[in-house]
């Protein structure tokens, strides 16, 4: 029980408590509305926390699926332990069965400059100038790549150590340059072209001073005398066909495939690739698996509630709700771009369930996956494609263009290409095939190349599932995306009600005073009363006793 200083000080009052009374009359003029305020406070408190968790959920969401980016329906295999292939572009990728044999390896050039007693020991300054071509078999004739630019590095004071030597080489494109220690004060300067014979080195050194030491590095005229690992091709069999490659890694021979080169074989192996379906399924299965988990997290941040169970923290809310609604569109809605016809998720099998999770069937995934394997690629990989087997089709990973299918024509009288109405300009690559794309507009990125003459053809652009969701995820979570924008909302709200709040706080402070007013009138009153009631029964008492 509060103290009543006000009424213990004054004996002659009327007794109550007079702060107890204002505390009760202040609490019920005042409680309803300051519970009212805490509650929108909490709830809104609550939203804010509900939101961040919707956000760390699609981005972990993003995070998951991203892992399944470029996943591969197929299933390429090497008989040879040392020579393996894997899958490169799961958009040109189909099965095959080759039977190959690996005759040598690509191999660089090295080229060994002997006779220093350091790594520290000093040349002398000058420049090394590098071409990039063949050396005849006699190592005198060296016929340069003119479609390589040669390359050169300066040896000043600062760099004419053999160390210094070597690293300015090694900076070059093309050059790979290390020292080694032969035997005590034995040291080596190695300098390495990349593989393939026609990437062969020569080394022109321009001195600074005649008779300078780092003509010793020269090789235009003495290549045989430094050389001791010629740069040659990886040659194969492949089928009964000879094939050459300047490199082991070798990306064209199956198309969508990489063969890794590692050891030469006595005898032929096979490599193949087939449709993995256990494989695939497994993957897709685990793909639905982080849909539905996000899926589920948001069903419980926005159920409506019931009689036996609350509502959740974002039930009614805008943004959630569009959240959830443009999910479930994105995952039940077409993929166009991957052909004539436009794809949907529910072609492998998947349905969806009540509460928006889906679901898998094997065996209907199984032949829906063999019936069209280009479902697949819808889901997991955006790719850029033709109806014609001559015409390939490129595509800048950083290029945003709308899905869809874009007519090609060629009007092969005046070399004028066209892709969807839109004029392309041509130019060549390294290797003299003819690229046209266009220099602006919404096709920008865009490359096509083709084969052979091609008057007519479409052009399929296709954005994968995958893709679609991280770009809306990116959208929705960015600090000017929905959900942030919705947080500032609702801390906007937070706020005024805190502002409303301490009105209240101030209100029933002049309430209180108010009241305490009141009662101190009364009190005063009472007292007053009380001293006149004394005062008569004390001047009574007087006259009754003088009678």
């Amino acid at each position: 029980m509060s103290v009543d200083y006000l009424s213990a000080l004054n004996s002659k009052g009327s007794g109550l408590n007079i702060t107890q009374i204002v505390d009760s009359l202040v609490q019920a003029e005042t409680a309803p509305q300051k519970e009212l305020l805490q509650d929108k406070i909490d709830t809104r408190s609550t939203a804010i926390s509900a939101l961040a968790t919707l956000s760390s959920e699609l981005s972990s969401l993003k995070t998951n699926i991203s892992a399944f980016r470029g996943i591969s329906k197929y299933s390429a295999s090497s008989a040879s332990a040392s020579n393996t292939i894997s899958v490169s572009n799961t958009s040109t990728a189909a099965p095959f069965t080759s039977d190959v044999q690996v005759t040598a390896l690509a191999t660089s050039q090295t080229l060994e400059f002997s006779g220093y007693t350091s790594a520290t020991q000093e040349l002398a300054t000058g420049s090394i100038s590098v071409d990039f071509g063949s050396w005849s078999e006699d190592g005198t004739t060296f016929s340069r790549d003119t479609s390589v630019a040669a390359v050169s590095a300066t040896i000043s004071d600062e760099n004419k150590t053999l160390a210094g030597i070597a690293s300015s080489l090694n900076a070059l494109s093309g050059v790979t340059a290390s020292i080694v220690k032969k035997a005590e004060d034995s040291y080596s300067l190695l300098v390495r072209s990349e593989t393939g014979s026609e990437n062969a080195l020569r080394l022109t050194v321009t001195p600074t001073d005649s008779g300078s030491t780092i003509t010793a590095l020269d090789t235009t005229s003495d290549n045989d005398d430094h050389q001791t690992v010629a740069a040659s091709d990886a040659t194969l069999n492949v089928d009964g066909i000879s094939i050459s490659r300047e490199t082991n890694t070798i990306s064209d021979l199956f198309d969508g495939y990489t063969f890794n080169l590692t050891a030469t074989t006595s005898s032929t192996f096979r490599v193949s690739s087939s449709l993995d379906t256990d494989t695939a399924y497994t993957q897709m299965q685990a793909f639905i698996d982080s849909l539905n988990a996000t899926r589920n997290t948001l069903n419980d941040l926005t159920k409506t509630g019931s009689a036996t169970s609350d509502a959740g923290p974002l039930s009614n809310d805008p943004v959630a709700e569009a959240v959830v609604k443009k999910l479930r569109t994105i995952t039940n809605g077409a993929l166009p771009g991957f052909g004539t016809s436009s794809l949907y998720l529910s072609n492998l099998g998947v349905r969806t369930n009540l509460d928006g999770t889906l679901s898998l069937t094997q065996s209907a995934f199984e032949t829906s996956l063999e019936a069209d394997p280009t479902t697949f690629d819808a889901i997991f990989n955006s790719t850029a494609t033709s109806d014609n087997e001559f015409l390939s089709v490129s595509k800048s990973a950083t290029a945003d263009i709308e899905a869809g299918t874009y007519a090609w024509t060629f009007d092969s009288d005046t070399g004028v290409a066209t892709l969807a109405s839109t004029t392309l300009s041509s130019s060549t690559d390294d290797d003299g095939n003819t690229l046209y794309s266009p220099l602006s507009g919404d096709l920008l990125g865009v490359s096509v190349t083709p084969n052979q003459t091609v008057t007519s053809a479409n052009i399929f652009i296709g954005k994968s599932l995958i893709d679609t969701l991280s770009d809306y995820i990116d959208e929705t979570i960015v600090s000017a995306g929905d959900l942030s924008n919705r947080t500032t909302q609702i801390n906007t709200e937070v706020d005024e009600l805190n502002i409303d709040q301490t009105r209240l706080d101030e209100r029933m402070e002049d309430i209180r005073t108010r009241y305490t007013k009141q009662f101190s009138a009364m009190e005063a009153l009472v007292t007053s009363m009380n001293n006149t009631g004394e005062f008569l029964t004390n001047m009574m008492d007087a006259f009754n006793k003088d009678t």
